[in-house]
């Protein structure tokens, strides 16, 4: 062969060479196999030679044409069934196929990226080569790409195409349009269009997890969730992009990223992002981590997560949902906001460790006399806003909240800096919520008290009861106007009752109704030892058990003191039952004795009936009668009856004795 000869062939193969040389996209373990069938070289020159422009001035059959680095070492080889040499420029090239040799290391062979095709060129003016016509590139045993034409552009160090690829492997199939491969990099993205399909949980992605409300399926839950079934093993993942699909090889990882309204589903479950990263281990090619980014909505069935990032980690088994201003997850009648929510899938547990809040519908039994028209106004909406951090466990169904926390429900808010919350064990429906630590709860509503203060508080949603519990006493207070002290304080929310249990007592500002009276002379005190019951449909207060009522110079004692309130939620009349005992000291003293005592406090006046007799003292005398009255507006006693006087001992007309 002559020396030109020998040049003009290694011109086309130095190029080639040159390319494919820094094309390292994995490092599989190959032996070279077998040579492919090679066409005769008369049949490959007489089709050049009838296009009528191409002519065929050399020709090379079985190429082998092997590489070498400053060491001397073997770092690629190109093999073609025939060669061309076309009009001095072009080379035109059979089967070519190309090897590139990594490196070669005793325990894990050579390894080799192979790329073969039917045809090949190689431009020498332009410095471009083409591969065309089943053009595979061997990336691992496991894993190829195909194509109908690749471009080599060796000034730039990379190979591309515009036309459809495909990339098999093992449980992977990617699709897309148009690829680029960056030899210096050691990176290859699909330009756009990509979809990718994988098989079963190998390549379990952070959205994936069992959905426990799954019907005659085994669909995979968005968030935490028990172990995926059979049948979730054998289902498919689609991952879907408008935008580049980059792959980057790294020590320690594969790294695929997608662009542009990425897709990912399987079965119920689909996430939407703006861009996602998927993190495969090079070893086991299982998905080590995935973190979707932008615009993220993640859905399944009733739960939806929306945030700007949601990373799924396969070591903790965790999904972690986050926002710079707030992520949102919705899952039946709960929905919470926070920073940043982390999901535990094998556990089922939630933690937010910033501050955020949470929303519940509260499903209360409906009132058959309501229509089924407004049958949902018995249902309460909830919500809890902290400042510290949440927790929620799915085994116990419980959460808890920690510092500053308000929980809002219809017309009440409760404060507190601890919160343990209970849920139904089939849904989110509130069973308890108990709170501690500097307890405060605020009531708008026309009642009794607009505050309570306490140590403790528990609601009970299943007997819609809700207990206060202060040491040494729980407060209720209405601003300024009235306060009530009391160990147990109970809310009932069907009967509009509230009961203070164990000794107590209650104090209401008087009001200026009495211009020559101070407001002191119109304060009315009770206290009672057993306990105190608010009726706010009757606006009736009842005081049991050593009841006392005192107002300005007067006293009353019994068994039982109802007190009633006005529109304006003040008190107007007071009656003493059983053993009523009645002093005034602006009536000289006078002090009576009966049954039943009726004080008209707006009136300012008292009647007193007694069983059979109701019996008065006054100026170290008494008498009996049917009726007293202690007129304090008119500085008078009188009474209705006979009456009988009789002359009593100071002994006698002391109460305390």
């Amino acid at each position: 062969m002559t020396i030109r000869r020998y040049i003009l062939i290694g011109i086309p193969a130095a190029c080639i060479i040159s390319i494919v040389v820094s094309l390292v996209m994995s490092k599989p373990k190959r032996e070279i196999g077998s040579q492919k069938e090679k066409s005769s070289p008369s049949k490959q020159v007489r089709n050049e030679n009838s296009r009528g422009t191409d002519t065929a001035t050399q020709t090379v059959q079985g190429l082998t044409m092997p590489n070498y680095d400053a060491q001397g070492k073997e770092v690629a080889v190109m093999r073609g069934a025939e060669t061309f040499l076309l009009n001095d420029n072009v080379y035109k090239i059979v089967a070519p196929e190309i090897e590139v040799l990594e490196s070669v290391d005793s325990k894990r062979g050579t390894q080799s990226v192979l790329i073969t095709s039917e045809n090949g060129e190689m431009n020498t003016t332009s410095s471009e080569g083409y591969l065309s016509n089943n053009v595979v590139v061997h990336l691992d045993p496991e894993t190829q790409l195909n194509t109908d034409y690749l471009r080599y552009l060796p000034e730039k160090k990379f190979v591309d195409t515009d036309n459809s690829v495909t990339i098999n492997g093992k449980g992977v199939k990617i699709v897309g349009q148009g690829c680029e491969i960056d030899l210096i990099n050691k990176k290859m993205w699909i330009k756009k269009d990509a979809e990718m399909e994988m098989d079963g949980v190998k390549n379990d992605l952070f959205f994936l997890s069992a959905d426990r409300t799954a019907q005659n399926s085994a669909e995979n839950a968005v968030l935490p969730g028990e172990t995926p079934t059979k049948e979730a093993l054998l289902e498919k993942t689609f991952i879907r992009s408008n935008g580049q699909l980059v792959f980057d090889r790294q020590p320690d990882a594969n790294i695929m990223t997608f662009n542009d309204n990425v897709e990912i589903k399987k079965g119920s479950s689909t996430v939407f992002s703006d861009k996602l990263v998927v993190f495969f281990d090079p070893q086991t090619k299982q998905t080590k981590q995935a973190i979707a980014s932008g615009n993220v909505l993640a859905s399944q069935g009733t739960k939806i997560a929306k945030g700007g990032f949601l990373t799924w980690d396969v070591n903790t088994q965790s999904a972690i949902l986050e926002d710079i201003q707030k992520a949102e997850f919705v899952k039946d009648d709960l929905s919470i906001d926070a920073l940043k929510m982390i999901f535990y899938k094998d556990t089922g547990k939630i933690d937010v460790p910033s501050s955020g809040s949470l929303r519940v519908r509260h499903k209360g039994k409906t009132d058959k006399k309501k229509t089924l028209a407004n049958a949902d106004e018995t249902d309460n909406n909830i919500s809890v806003k902290w400042e510290g951090k949440m927790n929620f466990l799915d085994d116990t169904r419980e959460a808890t909240f920690e510092k500053n926390i308000e929980v809002r429900r219809e017309n009440s808010t409760l404060l507190c800096d601890n919160l343990n919350v209970t849920f139904d064990g089939r849904d989110f429906n509130m069973q308890t919520l108990n709170a501690t630590e500097k307890i405060h709860i605020i009531d708008r509503r026309d009642s009794l008290f607009s505050e309570a203060v306490g140590d403790r508080a528990t609601w009970d949603a299943k007997n819609k009861v809700t207990v206060l519990r202060g040491q040494p006493f729980a407060l209720l207070r209405e601003g300024n106007k009235r306060q009530i002290l009391s160990p147990r304080v109970l809310f009932y929310e069907d009967e509009k009752i509230v009961l203070c249990e164990g000794k107590g007592s209650l104090y209401e500002k008087g009001d200026k109704k009495f211009p020559d009276q101070g407001t002191e002379e119109t304060d009315v005190k009770v206290n009672w030892s057993k306990k105190m019951i608010y009726n706010d449909t009757l606006k009736k207060v009842s005081f049991f058990e050593e009841a006392q009522a005192a107002r300005g110079g007067q006293k009353l004692n019994g068994d039982q003191i109802d007190a009633y309130l006005d529109n304006n939620q003040s008190i107007h009349k007071i009656i003493g039952a059983g053993n009523v005992y009645f002093y005034s000291k602006g009536l000289d003293n006078s002090e009576g004795f009966g049954s039943l005592l009726t004080w008209d406090l707006l009136k300012n006046i008292a009647i007193l009936t007694g069983n059979p007799k109701a019996e008065l003292r006054k100026e170290g005398s008494r008498t009996f009668s049917d009726t007293v009255y202690f007129d304090m507006a008119e500085n008078r006693v009188r009474w209705e009856g006979r009456p009988h006087w009789q002359i009593t001992s100071k002994e006698a007309t002391d109460p305390g004795k």
